[in-house]
């Protein structure tokens, strides 16, 4: 009856490591390739986001909220909606753009422009390059 149960545990350890490497591979791909923030309104406020660009970032410092076990790391919109230029503090614009959060994309850039300006000063400029054209953002 042990033996049984050793190799029942044994079954249940092989199925969840290969299920948890499934996981990890689907993740790499889909950080491999750029992904479009959409913008309420205009197309032109879309921002596209690349991952390899944030390497060495705790990837939860964007994905802060877990919704359960299975969603490890869910989407923005999974809780903040596209509400326009909004200050609800649950909007897209508010969660990117506000200036006092530790999860914020504005937050982040302009802490960076201040530890080295030298650096990071010419990239950060005014709304770029967060906002800017595809196909510019793209090939970043």
């Amino acid at each position: 009856m042990k033996y049984v149960w050793m190799f029942v545990l044994g079954l249940t350890f092989l199925f969840a490591t290969n299920a948890q490497a499934l996981d990890i591979k689907q993740m790499k791909e889909k950080m491999n390739q750029p992904i479009t923030l959409k913008a309420d309104k205009s197309s032109r406020m879309d921002v596209v986001f690349n991952h390899s660009s944030h390497r060495g970032i705790n990837c939860f410092t964007c994905h802060h909220k877990k919704l359960n076990d299975k969603d490890r790391y869910v989407s923005c919109s999974s809780c903040h909606k596209p509400l326009g230029k909004s200050k609800d503090p649950m909007s897209k614009f508010v969660a990117f753009h506000d200036k006092k959060s530790s999860h914020s994309c504005y937050a982040c850039h302009t802490n960076l422009i201040k530890e080295n300006p030298q650096r990071f000063g010419k990239i950060f400029r005014n709304c770029r390059p967060c906002h800017m054209p595809k196909q510019k953002a793209a090939s970043m």
